[in-house]
């Protein structure tokens, strides 16, 4: 009896893990977009950047160092950030090598301080700049920002 009662228990076990586990969750997404809200807004570059992927690659060829030097300059220019983001919607599915990919399309909203002036870096208040990230599920780091689109503001303005 006491080997049926642990058999039953393995199952319940791996049925629970199996069902209830968070696969394809936007949550996740989300969260990783409120962190690197976060990061940038308490001043901390190196956990903005620890979600952007070292493969990064963009359509404007810029790569993960390009970004890093963009990220910098910003950080250097302003003394403080506020961003505000809204209408976030997600599509997560499986790449052809089964990797999990992920797009998230929003609308955002960077202020950047300058001596205390406020200053819009990306969209306005009345105007949110829309943009999408695509991300990629690694196993062991976890959600990483691989491409991005609807920057180009930022970068022809030399801000």
């Amino acid at each position: 009896m006491n080997k049926l009662a642990v058999l039953v228990i393995v199952v319940i076990a791996l049925l629970v893990f199996f069902l209830c586990r968070s696969t394809d969750d936007t949550s996740e997404i989300s969260g990783v977009i409120d962190q690197m809200v976060e990061a940038g807004e308490k001043g901390m570059q190196g956990d903005l950047m620890e979600h952007v992927s070292i493969e990064y690659k963009d359509d404007y060829g810029a790569s993960y160092l390009v970004v890093k030097n963009v990220v910098e300059n910003f950080f250097q220019k302003f003394s403080k950030f506020d961003t505000d983001y809204k209408n976030l919607a997600v599509s997560i599915d499986n790449s052809e090598n089964g990797d999990k990919t992920a797009v998230a399309n929003l609308d955002i909203h960077i202020i950047g301080y300058r001596s205390g002036t406020p200053v819009d870096i990306l969209g306005s208040e009345d105007s949110y700049q829309n943009i999408t990230v695509e991300l990629k599920k690694s196993k062991l780091l976890g959600w990483k920002i691989t491409k991005a689109e609807g920057f180009e503001n930022i970068i022809e303005e030399g801000i």
